[in-house]
């Protein structure tokens, strides 16, 4: 048969939940009859993408399948049995890379349909593909259960023959999805096996949530709306299996929150079974829902290590878009964990979330996506209400969602705070969840991480969360997340064949969900310390005197504990004015305990600092205490502020002079230095401690080593706040037997040729006796007058005046010499010194030629010569009348050469500049009859033609003149043609120096 058509994807969703491909036949034509199938081929290039198998449909294989889900089967309910249906997923090759599992990924898968108003940055991922479902039944074959990690191998029947090759099992793409059925004599061989996983229980530091979906758990009664009545010996099958998973798989955690249970006596009977064979102390809690397959929320609460203090079911009246909110509404568990001191407060909030069924449809799947956000976010509020509240929160159960985006709307995103951006999803919903919550399945080893399998896909389902933020500091130091110490996710169920079902010495086959378990530590209970105050004023307080303040810390835990004070410390802006001492050390519960704090102001005004009580409280452990006190002045004198010795022969001890220090304060100061300069020495120092208002003397004597006058400074150090440093300023003059004062003169700068004004040289006789004066010589450009005769009287002085009369540029010394008679300064010398100076003047250009009424224009250059720096001024002289000379600056400092810009106006002899008189008319009737002659020559006929000409010819000439018949006026004093001479000086008001410019001047 040959069949004409095209391979196209369907509209809508399969059966199987899954885009369908087909052929849409245009033809079909019989082409013979009587024949075979076509021949059997290999699939392992085949699976590699979804469709890819369609082609292939009606032929047949062969091939070992390596299984990624475990054999499905038929429930029948009221007896809690299952038939196998001996189908099975499976790859065709080996998975033990990735645990012989599948997984799912972020985003849309390639089997999904992307909805029409998803954004085109929605991720999507493979799918998987390479999934065949193996079905060992639909031809009429012995079921073939298997287990995940298992593989298959059929060979095949001796009565199967397909073509020329023979198969074990035909391919089908009709239901939308890769299948291959098995012909019922193929001989099929399951090889290896898999362990059960379980969880450890909890020890006495520890305690352990975990979650379970327990799938339809009914009981005998039916007595619930929608439940459905199973046998006696189900039931009990049924308990026994939940209470193996309880006890052996989660390892009988110490809150146990469950999903899909029929009612409360269904719960108690579960907590009977598993206290039973887990020697523990469970006890149920549930509030039925309105769910109409009376499917519930319930906790099993250990009852010896938790204390329950509520179950409320939250949100059953919450809508959204479409309806009711929730079909079993979220069961909030407030209950207190047991330890030393007193309990630890947690929130267990327990979740079944809508399925995800239908998402992806193009009709149904907006619903879902809504119903599905919806319930996210409520979760969310709930959360963030509990935390604000201050409540350690956990969050658990089925949520339905991966921890991570499906593409269509981010469950696990919005609950715990981090929900994926607008553009990552199809339906965006935002998080009211501010303290973000951990999701424990991202800890769970990623081979690990799955507790469902759907179609051959592993999944995490069931999730377990917790507060990462502090929310109530008395209870506990951290968050309850960061206690967390290990996340268990058992496999005793999803990976194992649904017969098992059937058996009650085994938890597999109790519910396709392998639930969760996390371990936490239990907390210590925060202690805590407070101190009696937070702040010590010590008031006003003298800088050196002191005050104490004391202060108590208390142990204020309110249970039997010890709080360790470890450390007190002082720190702050003036730490070194406080001191403290204490008896604190272990504080039993409510113990007080003393620490005495001194203040001591090194300094006036305010003193601050903090007290630091560092102790090993979990609430407090630093305990702080402001120090402020006001530092008073102290005050002390020192009297007098100065002292002159006067003249001292050199190496000579002078009389000694008194200086008083007074303590002016309130209290006792203490004097610890009394210092001097070089020169010289406190004789006498009575100082010490000195009472309030009392006084102590310092004698002070000079004795110069060095000729000349001489500077000290005497120290007196106290510890008076205001003034502890005083010092007196000493002044004395250690002199030689005779000597002249000054030792040298200065003279400056004198203009060349003229001499300065006179200074004087004092010569003195510091000795008793008569000194001889034997020659009083001069050498340089200087000269002297004296008052000096051939002997000076002893303490006797006389007088020099000197005078300085540069004969050169530049510096000019001199020495006076004075020679005397006496031992040990037989020749006084003083240095001369002064500075010859001058100035020139240059102009350029230094001549010019300028018709009269017009302007010349120089530049004078004047130079400092010998280090000259004076004032100038410059003035001009002239023997060209009407001629005026102006300068850019007429005043200047001259101390490097400057120049400066010279105007020399004259003024015409008309005001009208270049006029000379008839000269301009002559020319014009000259111009006039030269025309005529030209007439006269050219034979021009005719006066009146004659006549014109000369008309024309005065038309345009006549305005050349100048004037419209009207002479220039004559300027009063004009310069007149010739050659002059401009003369520019320059001049400090002694020297003086001049420049020449030669000024020739024309009419025009």
């Amino acid at each position: 048969m040959t069949i004409v058509g095209t391979v196209a994807n369907t509209t809508a969703l399969t059966a199987a939940d899954t885009p369908g491909t087909g052929i849409t036949p245009t033809s079909c034509t019989v082409t013979a009859t009587g024949g075979t199938m076509t021949q059997s081929i290999s699939i392992s290039g085949v699976l590699t993408s979804f469709g890819d198998a369609l082609k292939y449909t009606g032929m047949t294989t062969s091939a070992t399948f390596y299984a990624v889900s475990p054999t499905g089967g038929t429930l029948d309910e009221s007896t809690e049995t299952v038939t196998s249906n001996g189908q099975f997923w499976a790859t065709l090759n080996s998975n033990t890379s990735t645990n012989n599992h599948l997984f799912r990924s972020t985003g849309i898968a390639g089997d999904e349909y992307v909805p029409s108003g998803a954004p085109s940055t929605v991720p999507t991922w493979g799918g998987n593909p390479q999934r065949i479902l193996i079905d060992t039944t639909t031809f009429g074959g012995t079921a073939v259960d298997i287990t995940v990690g298992q593989s298959i191998t059929c060979t095949t029947g001796s009565s199967i023959k397909v073509g020329a090759t023979a198969g074990i099992g035909l391919i089908d793409y009709t239901l939308g999805y890769a299948r291959l059925l098995i012909f019922p004599t193929s001989v099929c061989t399951v090889n290896g096996s898999v362990a059960t996983t379980t969880s450890a229980t909890a020890d006495s530091t520890h305690f352990q949530v975990g979650t379970l979906d327990l799938d339809r758990f009914y009981s005998t009664t039916g007595a619930t709306t929608g439940s459905v009545a199973i046998s006696s010996s189900a039931y009990t099958r049924r308990l026994t299996k939940a209470a193996l998973a309880i006890v052996n798989s989660l390892g009988t955690p110490d809150i146990l929150s469950v999903q899909e249970v029929q009612d409360q006596t269904t719960l108690n009977d579960l907590a009977s079974a598993v206290n039973t064979l887990g020697s523990t102390s469970y006890k149920g809690y549930l509030v039925q829902s309105s769910d109409s397959n009376s499917l519930n929320l319930g906790f099993l609460v250990n009852t010896s290590r938790i204390d329950a203090d509520s179950v409320t079911q939250m949100g059953a009246s919450a809508t959204y878009s479409g309806g009711t909110l929730f079909e079993r509404p979220p069961l909030m568990l407030k209950a207190e964990v047991h330890r030393v001191g007193k309990t630890y407060p947690v929130t267990v909030i327990n979740v079944h979330l809508t399925s995800r069924d239908n998402i992806g449809d193009s009709s149904l799947g907006a619903d879902v996506r809504a119903r599905r956000a919806a319930q996210a976010y409520y979760v969310s509020q709930l959360v963030q209400t509990e935390q604000t509240a201050g409540e350690n929160v956990l969050v658990d159960g089925n949520f339905n969602a991966a921890e991570f985006n499906d593409g269509y709307v981010d469950v696990m995103g919005i609950i715990n705070g981090s929900p994926a951006a607008a553009t990552a999803v199809t339906l965006y919903q935002a998080t009211a969840t501010t303290g973000a919550l951990t999701n424990f399945t991202t800890d769970v080893t990623t081979l690990q991480r799955y507790n469902a399998i759907t179609r051959g896909q592993a999944d995490a389902m069931e999730h377990i969360l917790a507060s990462s933020t502090v929310t109530a500091s008395t209870t506990a130091q951290n968050s309850l997340a960061s206690y967390m110490t290990s996340v268990v996710q058992p496999h005793f169920t999803a990976d194992f064949a649904a017969v098992n079902t059937n058996s009650s010495t085994t938890p597999a086959g109790l519910t396709s969900h392998d639930g969760q378990v996390v371990s936490f530590l239990i907390p210590a209970v925060p202690t805590s310390a407070a101190v009696s105050a937070t702040s010590l004023n010590f008031g006003d307080v003298y800088v050196g005197g002191s005050k104490s303040l004391s202060v108590t810390v208390q142990n204020t835990s309110g249970f039997t504990s010890t709080v360790n004070v470890t450390n007190i410390a002082i720190s702050g802006t003036n730490a070194s004015d406080y001191t403290q001492t204490s008896n604190c050390s272990a504080l039993s519960d409510q113990q007080t305990c003393t620490i005495t704090v001194t203040v001591a102001p090194t300094a006036t005004g305010t003193r601050t600092g903090t007290l630091t009580i560092t102790n090993d409280s979990t609430n407090e452990p630093s305990l702080t205490v402001a120090l402020t006190g006001n530092g008073l002045p102290t005050t002390a004198t020192l009297s007098p502020t100065s002292a002159t010795y006067g003249n001292v022969i050199l190496n000579t001890t002078s009389a000694t002079q008194t200086f008083t220090w007074t303590n002016t304060s309130a209290i006792a100061l203490k004097v610890s230095a009394a210092t001097v300069t070089s020169g010289w020495t406190v004789v006498t120092n009575n100082c010490g401690t000195v009472a309030a208002a009392a006084s102590c003397t310092i004698l002070v004597a000079f004795t110069p080593t060095t000729l000349g006058s001489q500077t000290g400074t005497l120290t007196v150090t106290s510890n008076s706040s205001v003034n502890g440093t005083l010092t007196a300023s000493l002044s004395g003059r250690g002199v030689a037997d005779v000597e002249a004062s000054p030792t040298s003169l200065s003279f400056g700068n004198v203009d060349m040729g003229y001499s300065s004004s006179a200074q004087a040289v004092t010569i003195t006789n510091y000795t008793n006796a008569t000194i001889a004066l034997t020659s009083i010589t001069i050498t340089g450009d200087y000269a002297y007058t004296s008052t000096c005769g051939s002997t000076l009287a002893g303490l006797a002085s006389c007088t020099l005046s000197v005078t300085f009369t540069p004969t050169a540029t530049g510096t000019r010394t001199g020495t006076i010499t004075v020679s005397t008679n006496d031992t040990k300064v037989p020749v006084i010398t003083v240095a001369l010194t002064g500075n010859g100076v001058d100035f020139s003047i240059t102009l350029n250009p230094t001549s010019g030629s300028v018709i009269a009424g017009l302007s010349l224009s120089s530049t004078a250059t004047l130079t400092p010569i010998g280090g000259f720096n004076n004032s100038i001024t410059l003035s001009s002289s002239t023997t060209a009348g009407g001629t005026t000379v102006s300068f850019a600056n007429s005043t200047l400092t001259l101390s490097s050469a400057t120049t400066d810009a010279v105007t020399i106006a004259t003024t015409a002899q008309y005001t009208v500049i270049g006029y000379t008189g008839y000269g301009r008319w002559m020319s014009i009737f000259g111009v006039a009859g030269g025309l005529l002659l030209w007439c006269a020559r050219r034979r021009v006929k005719g006066v009146a033609r004659a006549g014109a000409l000369c008309g024309l010819a005065l038309f345009f000439l006549l305005p050349l003149s100048g004037c419209s018949g009207k002479l220039p006026s004559k300027n009063s004093d004009p310069t007149y043609p010739g050659t002059y001479t401009v003369t520019v000086t320059a001049t400090d008001g002694t020297l003086t120096r001049s420049a020449a410019y030669t000024m020739t001047v024309t009419a025009k």
